[in-house]
């Protein structure tokens, strides 16, 4: 069995539509929006019932 970890910090992640950066160049790039990138990936790679058990409002 081989595990990594998968995250906005060792991937990269655009918006499809926006082409927005969702990823660790936000905070390489001085830009502010972290946390609210890194939390539309979570929101947009976990199903309900895994926002909630690990109680996020995303």
């Amino acid at each position: 069995m081989l595990g990594d970890e998968i995250s906005p910090d060792t991937c990269r992640f655009w918006d499809m539509e926006t082409c927005d950066v969702l990823d660790k160049d936000l905070f390489r790039k001085g830009e502010s929006g972290v946390i609210n990138a890194y939390s539309q990936v979570a929101s947009r790679i976990l199903d309900e019932e895994d926002k909630e058990k690990w109680n996020l409002d995303l």
